[in-house]
This record gives C-alpha cells, structure tokens and sequence, in this order.
C-alpha cells in the first residue's frame, strides 16, 4: 500500500526534559484553586506567625580605641601572623576583651540580668525592664542552689504589702522587705514606674548565672567596620531595647574601668611597695631619733661646742651626699627582693630616677606583663603569642636583674668613695669628746633616715597624682542606642517567603505527581514520547449505551467522532483504502467503544460501513449491540459459514453492518492466517465503502500484527489516566519500524474542565459505562470481568477536588 501519510517515520519526539512554559502555564490555570488555597494559608500562618512572635531589637554602640602600636609591640607577632597563630592588633586585642566572659559575667552580675520580669498580654507574653512596679534584688544570690530556672508569681496585694509564689510554696512580705527563698535572699523595692500597673501579675524567671552570661555572649556582636580605623563596633539583639541600651552601655564602663585599673596596677604597685618601706624607714627614724633623745637625757648634752660645730657644718655636703647613695641602694637591694618574689607582677618603675635605660626596661617589662594578662581573658596559656610574651617576659627580667646588680656596685662604689673623703673627718671626730663623737654618729644615721623617708614620700605623692590622672585609651563614640523598627522578623520578609512557599508548595507536589505518576494524563504524554499524529480526541462518556453517534446527535461527542471522520477522510485519499484497523497497547482503553462509533460515524454521512468484530480474546461489541454471536467470524474462518451468514445488520443504522467475533475459538492466532480472511476482505471491500476492525490490544498478542496486512491505516487508541507511559514509547517503536500502515493516534476518555488543548482535557475515568475492558491483560490469559466505573456526578466531583 502507498503510504499517503502526513507524518514520517522521520519524526522525532520532543525530549521530555524539555521545558515547555505553555504547559507549566496551562497546569497551573488547571488547578489555580491549590495554589491560591496554598497562598492564602501560608499567608494566614505568616500572618498569626508575626502576631504571637516576639519581635527582637537591635542596639548599637561606638568605641573609639587608641592603637598607637601595632601587634601589641611584639617583634614577632608578623611571623606568627604568616604562620595563622596570631598577629592581632592593639584594635583586635580589645575585641577579644569586650567579647570575653569575664567582661559579660560581670555586667551580668552587677544588672542581675538573670532574672527576667514577664506580663501576659492580651495576645503574648511580654517582657518588662524599666516599666515594671518594682524591683528585686538578691543579696545575695545562692548560686550553689540555683542549678536551673526557678519560676515565680509576683502580685501586690495592696499599698503595702505583695505575695510571691512558686510551685510549692507562698510568701508574703511588706515592700523593702527581704525574703529568705531557696536560692537567695530577695529585696523587693516599688518603682512606681509611670507605664506600670501596681496591681498587673509579675512572672518573675531567675535562671542560672552561667547560662544567662552565654545567652548574652551570644547575643553580643562586636565587629571592627574598617581595618583603616581603630572603632569597634558592638551589637547586642534583644526584644527589650531598653535592656539592650543598659548591657551595652554597662559593658563599656566595666571596658574603661578595667582599661584604667590596667594602666593603675603599676601605680598601685608603686605605692604598696614605698608604703611597705615608708613603715619600715619610719620605725627606723622613730628608733634613731628615740635613742638620741635618751643619749642626750642620760649624758645631759644640751649643746655641742664650737669646733663640734664646725666639724658638723664642714661635713654637711659628704653626708648628703653619702645619704642619696645610701637612699638608693636600699632601694635596689628592696627591687632586687621584689623581683625574685614576684615574677608575675608588674614592678615599680618610678622609684628608679638616675638611669634612663633601666627605667625604660622597666617600662617595657610592666608593658609586656599587662599585655600578657590582657591575652590571657581570650586564650589559654598555650597560646602560641602567651609562650612568647613569656620569653619575652623572662629575657626582659633577666636583663633587669643584670642592671639592678651593675647600678648596685656603682651604687656601692661611689659609697665608698665618699666614706674614703671622709675619712679625715673620721680623725676630726677623733679629737672631739667621746659624748659629742657618739652624738655626732647618731645624728649622722638621723639624717641618712631622715632624707630616704623624705625620698618615699615624694615618690609617693608623685605617684598618687599620676594614678589620679590616668584615663582609659577608649572614649565613647556613640552610646548605646536601639534601632526604630525590629530586625526580626522581618515582615516583608516573611510574607514574601510565605507567598513563595504558597506557590512552590503545589507546584512541588503536582510536579512530585507528574514524577511519580505512570500513566498518561495529559497531551504532551503523548507528544513527548511518539511522532505518530493525533487525529482524533474523544471526550469521556457516562452515557451507558453502546453507540453514542446517531443521526441528528449534536452531542460534544458526538462531534469529536465527526471530527475524527473528517481526519481520517482526509488521510484515505484514494478510493481504494478502505480498512481501518484500531487497537491498543492493552485491554480497557476503549477500543471498542471507539470502533463502534467510528463506524457509527461513517455510516450517518450515507457511507456502508462493516465493523468487524475481530477481538476473538475477548468480544464485545455484539454483546454491546445485542446481537447473536452464535455464528460469526470465527465459524466462517473454519468453513461452518459463508460470508452472507456472518454479515449482520447492526440495529443502529441501516448503512452499518456487523460481522460479530463468533464463538471464542482456543487458536484465534492461526484463525486469523487463513485463507479464507484474505477471501473476505476482498468481498467486503467489493460492497462496502468502510471497513471498521477492531482487535485485539497490540501490547498482550500478535493478532493486531496479522490483521495489519490487510488494513490500510491503523489508529492506535490511547486512554488518559490509564495507558501506562512506557506503552506510548512502544507505540513510538511500532511507529518507526512502519509495522502499521498510517499509524495514528485517537485520545479516549478525556475529561472536560482539565484544560486540554481543544478544551476538554485528559481526566481520570473510564468509556462509557458497562462498555469496554476491564484491568490490564483482564479476559485474556484468564477468564474473567472487572466493572467499570461510571462517572461521578457534580457533587461528587467537587467533594473529591476540595
């Protein structure tokens, strides 16, 4: 037969990766009632989600911080730097200080921000700070006890007078009073805040003091902005800003006081080591002078004579002079014993004024020790840069006890020096009577004293007024202040991520559906996967007759079938192609239905038409049409009947005829290779305009194949919501291979309102109701029927969508 056909063998079906935006539009104008169910849900649950949520704050603040040196003034610190160990600036090393517990614990402690005051609201919870009716204060907190969270009810029960309850047990006190609780003892104070109700019920929740510090810590943020500038800025997120303005502000006082307490251990050092040796010189002095005063009240000595005097004022100079060196090698011998006592502490550096060099050692050892400890509130003492600091430290002690020995003997040397020109003085005194030489001793020893305690006391005072100058290396850029509009949630945020989820939501789930989903459902199912032509889309049926197509019918139905008439008209151009064969990849697509009122169809245009029940497996068609199956195809294939027998008039029109199947023979295979079938067809084709065959499913047996000699085109009938996907790719291979002339496509059983291409759509059902196959393979390789559902009514439908 010449193949007249539109569609090649050629063809190539669409890849079913490929996106196709038409499709994606038209599934999502076909169920636009999930997506904005979806939508509007979401939205509700965004909307009730921003209601009952408690909105967190942020609050800023600004340190300026002085970072005259880089590295904290270590040598090394660029090496450790290159190796990932360190290398922080003076700006880094005051992060780590404001981030560190210590820090934190301390503004913890001091706010007692442990305990939180909450009211019920008319919609949530909220928390109070300043705006409550009173305040508590432990004092103190028994920390021992406090292993969890403790809840309390706080409620004023008049002017006077509150009750305060837990779970187990009540108190009542009078205001200032304090309560014996089991984790401390409580004062209660009234604030009389303006925005506060003295009658509102308090919740009062005293957590653990650790975990309150680490909620904080992690509430805190401190960032430096620009590497170019030494500000630090801090973050604290919180839902009370007032609480937020308070910790922060709090956190830099105890920053600063901790910055001069710093810079005033050295001061303070200084000062406890010349107050130890101001006790000392002075119980020295007090001695000397008491002892002169009883020398004097022993011998009667109440003046000296002239040559006495003479000798005293000539001597004055070397015995000033003998005084300051004596002053200060008591001090190095005190330095030298306060080194080797205290190797972790910082040393007084001022007490040491005739060498430069030595102070500058000093200066830099006390620097090395206050920056050790700094390092220390942020790492451990493994640390690689809290190793070399101790280098550093033991290498600068080293050279300092190396220059207290070398200004010692110097020291000593120029004593002795000055004893030498004195020693004349020695033979002076000689002369001099035996009370006024001992006089003169004394008063000696007297003045020595007298100018090492006056020595302290200036040194002190100078120290005392440089601790009362010193101020922090930080100053307050901007305070703490909380910003207007919370940062979470973000509403816009969330009502846009809540539409997003309302339309990703069913759009996941029907493309989930359309993944998992086997069966053909809609028309790129098909288009997808073969090249083969649809010539005709036929809608569902409830009717439950047989033939759907009449004379005069002006059904939707019955309008696809003449469409479907009209395509294949145009198909069969020669006058000579008059047999159409149908068939399926399996039982209970409706091919038979489709056969019947194709023919049914040909036979209303005035056309003859036999449709030929060819289904041997299983025949329905005469059943359909009640007609008598007792003789039929099967007798005439085996000789018991001639063809005028087995043509039987079909009772729908009178140009359509039927030839029914016959009894079901045991080998229709082999039936339908006899000689006898080519004979018959010869005769139909000679009286007949049509010739209507409808077989047996092309994917179960052979018999399809065999009668496809005979035909002139055949239409593969698939069925939405029941045709697997894998057979439509087998009918793409039967399609290449040119195994049925003109193989083309008929859609059955789509559903109006699914928005298929010519506005009806692929559903779920089945062909008309009582007519057609039932499960896949039923009736073949084993007797037996499955009933067909029948179409739901309207109700039904809307109570299955919803």
């Amino acid at each position: 037969m010449q193949e007249n056909f539109n569609h090649t063998a050629e063809q190539q079906p669409e890849e079913e990766s490929s996106i196709n935006i038409q499709r994606i539009i038209a599934i999502i104008s076909q169920n636009w009632y999930w997506f904005a169910g979806a939508v509007i849900a979401a939205m509700l649950i965004a909307f009730f989600y921003l209601r009952y949520s408690t909105a967190q704050y942020k609050t800023h603040a600004t340190v300026l911080v002085q970072d005259d040196k880089k590295g904290g003034g270590m040598p090394d610190a660029g090496l450790l730097k290159d190796l990932g160990l360190g290398g922080k600036s003076n700006v880094d090393n005051e992060v780590e200080i404001f981030k560190s517990r210590t820090l934190m614990e301390k503004v913890v402690r001091d706010l007692q921000l442990n305990v939180h005051y909450y009211t019920q609201g008319r919609v949530k919870t909220i928390e109070r700070y300043n705006d409550k009716a009173f305040q508590l204060f432990f004092v103190p907190l028994f920390e021992d006890s406090l292993k969890g969270k403790h809840t309390y009810t706080f409620k004023a029960v008049d002017q006077k007078s509150f009750e305060l309850k837990d779970e187990q047990h009540s108190w009542k006190g009078n205001w200032g009073d304090t309560l014996r609780l089991p984790i401390g003892n409580a004062l209660f104070t009234r604030t009389f805040a303006t925005n506060s109700d003295p009658n509102e019920e308090y919740t009062i929740v005293v957590n653990n003091l650790d975990a309150s510090v680490a909620s904080y810590m992690a509430a805190l943020s401190v960032a430096i902005p620009n590497k170019q500038v030494s500000t630090i800025d801090l973050t604290m997120e919180t839902p009370v800003p007032a609480k937020g303005e308070a910790v922060l502000n709090k956190l830099i006082r105890e920053y600063m006081q901790s910055n001069v307490d710093d810079k005033n251990r050295i001061a303070d050092s200084t000062m406890r080591f010349i107050d130890d040796r101001l006790v000392l010189v002075g119980d020295e002095l007090t001695g000397i002078e008491k002892d002169i005063e009883s020398f004097k009240e022993q011998t009667g000595l109440t003046d000296l004579s002239a040559q006495s005097q003479a000798l005293i004022s000539n001597t004055s100079d070397y015995v000033k002079q003998l005084s300051a060196q004596q002053v200060q090698l008591s001090v190095l011998e005190s330095l030298q014993k306060y080194l080797s006592e205290n190797d972790k502490r910082v040393v007084p550096s001022s007490m040491i004024v005739q060498d430069p060099s030595f102070a500058a050692t000093v200066n830099n050892y006390n620097e090395l020790q206050l920056e050790r400890e700094k390092l220390l509130m942020s790492s451990t003492e493994n640390n690689p840069l809290v190793k070399n600091l101790d280098q550093r430290l033991a290498s600068v002690r080293a050279d300092m006890r190396s220059g207290l020995a070398s200004l010692k003997k110097g020291i000593e040397a120029s004593i002795n020096k000055l004893e030498q020109q004195t020693g004349t003085l020695a033979t002076q005194l000689r002369s001099v009577p035996a009370k006024e030489r001992i006089y003169l001793e004394k008063s000696r020893q007297q003045s020595i004293k007298q100018e090492l305690y006056l020595f302290l006391l200036k040194k002190r005072e100078e120290t005392a007024v440089s601790k009362s100058a010193t101020i922090a290396n930080a100053r307050v850029v901007d305070p703490a202040k909380t910003d207007q509009l919370p940062f979470k949630p973000k509403h816009q945020l969330i009502y846009l991520s809540a539409f997003l989820i309302g339309l990703i939501i069913p759009g996941g789930v029907l493309y989930l559906k359309n993944m998992l989903n086997t069966r053909m459902v809609n028309k790129t199912d098909v288009t997808d996967r073969t090249g083969a032509a649809i010539v005709g889309e036929i809608a569902h049926s409830a009717e439950q007759e047989a033939v759907v197509v009449k004379e005069g019918s002006r059904s939707v139905i019955a309008e696809q079938f003449r469409a479907l008439r009209t395509n294949l008209q145009f198909m069969l151009t020669n006058k000579e192609e008059k047999i159409i064969m149908l068939t399926s990849s399996m039982s209970g697509e409706g091919k038979s239905f489709i056969a019947t009122n194709l023919a049914a169809t040909l036979a209303v245009s005035g056309k003859k038409v036999v449709l030929m029940e060819l289904d041997l497996r299983k025949p329905k068609i005469s059943a359909a049409l009640k007609l008598d199956n007792a003789i039929g195809f099967s007798t005439f294939a085996i000789g018991q009947a001639e063809p005028a027998d087995i043509i039987k008039p079909s009772g729908v029109q009178d140009s359509l005829w039927v030839v029914p199947a016959g009894p079901v023979p045991p080998n229709p295979a082999e039936l339908l290779m006899l000689p006898r079938v080519t004979e018959l067809f010869s005769l139909l084709k000679e009286h007949f305009d049509y010739i209507v065959i409808d077989t047996a499913p092309v994917g179960l047996v052979t018999d399809a194949q065999l009668l496809s000699v005979h035909a002139d085109m055949a239409l593969f009938i698939v069925r939405q919501g029941y045709t697997f996907k894998q057979q439509i790719k087998q009918i793409e291979e039967l399609y290449r291979n040119r195994k049925f002339p003109k193989l083309s496509l008929v859609i059955n059983d789509v559903k109006a309102g699914k928005g298929y291409g010519y506005g009806y759509g692929y559903g779920y059902g089945y062909g008309y109701g009582g007519y057609g196959y039932g499960a896949y393979g039923n009736g073949y390789f084993e007797n037996g029927d499955k009933k067909v559902n029948v179409k739901k009514g309207l109700l039904q439908r809307m109570r299955s969508k919803f």
